[in-house]
């Protein structure tokens, strides 16, 4: 359990909680830092716990719950091996992993970043098919299957759910709070709340719940209809939730009426609910910098001590007409922007009171002037700390001047959107950028340093094949100076301007309340919207496809947050000048027994997936090669019988010269097994080792053919073998 301050006898006056399930979990995601600091400085007494990364370290703490899982779950073939191996290489690698993700302390031969990838394998096998996981076809079912599962013992729905209502009885018990605050960033994180929600309301009768965060916001009025939501929850926060938990816990105490709190939907029990008419006078200018404490800042699955700030609330731009975050700026005082000091002093503080070696400035998108200012006063007060910011692919950046003079002030990571090279989708969308500066832009941060990583956006509107494949030209052409974090389909979010005015973008949309997201491409289908339909334009499964192509055919040289970095120039010279004659694996990197059937496996049945170094994939019974996989980063490769032998005491030995380059090859491609000698001379031809995309970084290496990867193709999910 995440630790905090402790609420000596009086108990708490807000308990926060981020509730699983979600991928954020690289840092304290800013929702509760923001509500606990603004409450702190006004002297209330808060505990905020993060239940999303709690699992994490419950599992870390406990490694014999994913054994008990894994044996649980039936199957045969590759994916009963691969689950068995991954439980395995989490137990044998549990200090390392204890180490790094828990103390930050060195993880040993593992390493920081293969330490947290698969401590992220582990929770998502240890959640594999939980109620945590589920996808939901509309609201009316998720609020349904949320009443069923909190009325039956938590073990029925599954043993994370059961530890999880272990850790919310203990959060109850030991802070006894007045007001129950959740915060649901993510579509993914709404049913578990509402489980959560239903499990406070019976275990502590008198609290006061309230729902808030992003999902919130933008669905309020459907959640305020919902069975679940009525039984279980006092209020939903429709805005920022800083001054209404303020205002609300004064009128508890009998100092204000209710009708004073700003920014609220009140759920009385036997009547209709009722909006609070009060408007926010609070200002994100008059917030001080996100608090911390009670958060174990030190055990998030990050390489390194990393924390966020923001430097706004809303877009300076928001008129993206498919990001709800964003449109909600466009009414007049809605975007509210920090000043330098402020800023400044955000990043100071918690660089001071974390440690972190690393901030991330998390804006949908970031004001790049205003940040320059601010992090310059950040050095001259005697800090120095690397930063990441989110961007559009804006004029500014065309100024090389300007991107060093990021890089001169710690910018280490920019993340941006990238929607396609045709203006004419561009400004039908209102991005507000010109597809003619995107080229220098991308020598401009690549010059200065910084790290450029894409999120691609398909089914943009009517592409048409030829403004598609110009998109696809230029992030081939300039794959080795980018990274790529994400592949999505566009989404009509409520709240959107799509979703406002379909017709006028060319739209139809299924407004009966189905749900739609990225179930192929992210994780637990992202985005949730309408369903939609472009008129005279591809169809999704077209679109997805689309992106299939991009997966395929792009090769970022750039890292992204879940990859492992390329080997420099020399570690591949030096394979491919010498070739290897034998290597020992290491521990997280297996050989499938050959009485696995992989048949079943995507792309290992009598195809072709490489063949610059003469390698085919045998016909699927792997009788003609051995198979090795690297469950850190979930690469599979073959290696031909005749080229390459198993030996009994574990180590691979090449039988040929071929095969010495083909084990060169996997030396540098996995990264992830140790040379025991080297003696050929000829050099290691290069194969494209398998799809990018979302497993993006270094995909392109020499040696041993990668036979699966996570893609996608003809509208179906190809998924690994888990």
């Amino acid at each position: 359990m995440p630790s905090g301050q402790e609420a000596g006898g009086e108990g708490v006056d807000v308990l926060l909680i981020f509730p699983p399930q979600t991928e954020a979990r690289f840092f304290p995601y800013l929702s509760l830092p923001y509500l606990s600091g603004h409450l702190r400085r006004q002297g209330r007494r808060v505990h905020q716990a993060d239940l999303n990364i709690a699992l994490l370290h419950d599992l870390l703490e406990h490694p014999e719950l994913l054994s008990d899982v894994v044996r649980d779950q039936p199957g045969t073939g590759a994916g009963a091996w691969y689950r068995r191996a991954m439980a395995d290489v989490v137990a044998g690698h549990i200090d390392e992993l204890r180490a790094h993700v828990l103390r930050k302390e060195p993880p040993g031969e593992l390493g920081p970043a293969r330490a947290v990838r698969l401590a992220h394998h582990a929770i998502e096998l240890l959640v594999r098919d939980a109620f945590l996981v589920r996808t939901w076809r509309d609201l009316a079912q998720l609020d349904g299957a949320a009443r069923q599962a909190a009325l039956l013992p938590p073990a029925a729905s599954g043993m994370p759910i059961e530890r999880l209502s272990g850790m919310v009885e203990t959060l109850l018990a030991r802070h006894r709070p007045r007001v129950v605050g959740l915060s649901v960033a993510f579509f993914s994180q709404l049913a578990p709340a509402l489980i959560i929600a239903a499990w406070v309301r019976r275990l502590r009768p008198d609290a006061k719940i309230c729902l808030g965060g992003q999902q919130v916001m933008i669905r309020h009025e459907e959640l305020a209809r919902l069975p679940g939501v009525r039984a279980a929850v006092d209020a939903l926060c429709w805005t920022a939730g800083e001054q209404p938990l303020e205002r609300w816990l004064d009128a508890l105490d009998g100092n204000a009426p209710q009708d004073a709190v700003p920014g609220m939907i009140w759920l009385p029990r036997a009547a209709p609910a009722r909006r609070s008419e009060q408007p926010i006078t609070l200002r994100f200018h008059d917030l001080g910098p996100p608090d911390f404490a009670g958060l174990p800042v030190r055990s998030y699955l990050n390489e390194t001590m990393e924390v966020a700030i923001i430097s706004c609330v809303g877009c300076y731009w928001g008129r993206c007409a498919f990001c709800s975050y964003g449109n909600r700026s466009l009414a007049p005082g809605a975007y509210q922007q920090g000043t330098v000091r402020q800023i400044a002093d955000a990043v100071q503080t918690v660089v001071r009171d974390t440690g972190a070696e690393f901030v991330s400035i998390s804006d949908e998108n970031t004001n790049l002037r205003l940040i320059v200012k601010a992090m310059r006063e950040v050095r001259d007060r005697g800090v120095k700390v690397g930063f990441g910011v989110r961007s559009r692919l804006d004029a500014t950046l065309a100024d090389p001047a300007f991107c060093r003079s990021l890089a001169e002030v710690g910018c280490e990571l920019m993340s941006v959107g990238y929607e396609g090279t045709s203006q004419r989708l561009l400004d039908l969308m209102d991005r507000g950028v010109r597809a003619a500066d995107y080229q220098r832009i991308v020598e401009n941060v690549a010059s200065a340093g910084i790290v450029l990583r894409f999120s691609v956006m398909g089914y943009v509107f009517d592409e048409t094949d030829a403004e598609f494949e110009e998109s696809l030209r230029f992030l081939a052409a300039n794959q080795e100076r980018i990274g790529i974090d994400a592949l999505e389909l566009m989404v009509s979010e409520p709240g959107s301007r799509l979703a406002r005015d379909p017709d006028g973008f060319g739209l139809s949309l299924d407004t009966s309340g189905a749900l739609a997201g990225n179930p192929e491409l992210s994780y637990l289908s992202g985005r949730v919207g309408h369903p939609l339909t472009v008129l005279d334009g591809p169809t999704r499964a077209e679109a997805l496809d689309r992106l299939v192509r991009v997966f395929h055919t792009v090769r970022p040289g750039k890292a992204t947050a879940i990859l492992p970095r390329r080997p420099g120039a020399g570690s591949r010279v030096a394979a491919a000048g010498a070739g290897v004659a034998t290597v020992r694996p290491y521990p997280w990197v297996r050989t499938v027994p050959a009485g696995v059937d992989v048949a079943g496996v995507p792309g290992t049945k009598g195809q072709t997936t490489g063949d610059a170094n003469g390698l085919k994939d045998a016909s699927g019974d792997g009788a003609g090669r051995i198979v090795v996989a690297d469950l850190v980063w979930e690469r599979f490769y073959a290696l031909p019988r005749r080229d390459v032998e198993q030996r009994a005491d574990g180590l691979l030995g090449a039988r040929t010269a071929h095969g010495r380059r083909l084990l060169a090859g996997l030396v540098e491609v996995t990264a992830g097994v140790e040379v025991t000698a080297g003696t050929d001379q000829t050099g290691t031809d290069e194969v494209h080792a398998g799809p990018a995309g979302v497993d993006q970084a270094g995909a392109d290496r020499p040696g041993a053919v990668r036979w699966e990867a996570p893609a996608v193709a003809g509208g179906e999910a190809v998924r690994r073998p888990t």
